[in-house]
């Protein structure tokens, strides 16, 4: 050993040896292990580590709007409705009461002969040549005639008529013939000749079956009709104004209400629940129909 300079002796030293727990990584080659340092890092193997396991938060459900109400609203107030005098009927209103067809027909009939008037017995005279007549007779319309003179007026015709009958026209007789051909009127329908009845009505003729309404096709018969742009019609449903109430037409005079889009009578426009009548008074609609202050909630 060699002395040291102090006094002291030194320890031997010890010789190099690897360490036995002396692990590279990573691997190297031979060459490269020589030249590394002798005092490299020692490897320590990282410790097992046990995962911590993780707690799942808890899950909230999300939250749900309440309901809105809305708010309840009053029913909207309509401004009174002022009461109307009809003097005249409303649009599309019927008139008062109606026209109606004037009917005429031709006196038709036959003579009767008559035998010689015997004595005691005024002696007739014929309405044709004005003279007595002394032999048989004819009478007719309260008239006599000479069996001769008993013709049809038609110059062209003369007709003897007790066989045929006659047609009366403004105190003439006529034979049918001459009657149809230059006195029957014509119907305004058909414009066929009228030889029985005949209605007169807004100046037109008209047989009995021809004159009807011109929107229905009714007969008149002995029924008012009105005329609306030159044709006649019952007045029915095409041109009624009838009461939203009470169904029933509203004419001409009556007092009536337009209101809601209809039209009422006045004593018919009242509250749909007690009954309270509306006329000029401030009402309220429910569902297009009125109701008082009282009843409109």
């Amino acid at each position: 050993m060699k002395p040291s300079t102090q006094g002291y002796f030194a320890a031997p030293e010890a010789p190099q040896t690897a360490a036995p727990n002396r692990v590279v990584w990573p691997p190297r080659s031979e060459e490269e292990d020589k030249a590394a340092p002798t005092a490299s890092p020692l490897y320590h193997p990282p410790e097992a580590r046990i995962p911590t396991p993780t707690v799942p938060k808890p899950v909230t459900a999300p939250s749900v709007p309440k309901p809105v109400t809305a708010p309840a609203m009053a029913p909207p107030v309509v401004p009174p409705v002022a009461p109307q005098a009809a003097s005249v009927p409303p649009p599309s209103g019927p008139p008062k009461g109606g026209a109606f067809a004037g009917s005429s027909a031709p006196r038709r009939g036959r003579g009767i002969l008559n035998p010689q008037a015997g004595p005691g017995v005024r002696v007739p005279v014929c309405g044709q040549c004005g003279n007595q007549i002394r032999g048989p007779f004819i009478t007719a319309l309260g008239k006599t005639w000479c069996p001769d003179h008993f013709v049809c007026v038609k110059d062209n015709c003369r007709r003897h008529l007790q066989d045929i009958g006659f047609v009366e026209e403004q105190g003439q007789l006529y034979c049918e013939y001459c009657f149809e051909k230059y006195l029957a009127p014509v119907c305004n329908k058909c414009n066929n000749k009228i030889k029985g009845d005949c209605l007169n009505a807004i100046g037109q003729h008209f047989h009995p079956d021809c004159f009807a309404c011109a929107y229905c096709g009714k007969l008149f018969g002995n029924n008012p009709f009105f005329l609306e742009d030159g044709l006649p019609y019952y007045w029915n449903e095409l041109f009624t104004t009838k009461c939203f109430a009470c169904g029933f037409p509203i004419e001409a005079g009556d007092r009536w209400v337009e209101a809601l889009n209809n039209n009422y009578h006045s004593q018919c426009f009242n509250c749909s629940m007690c009954k309270k009548n509306l006329e000029g008074q401030s009402f309220y609609a429910k569902s297009g129909r009125p109701y008082c202050k009282n009843h409109a909630r």
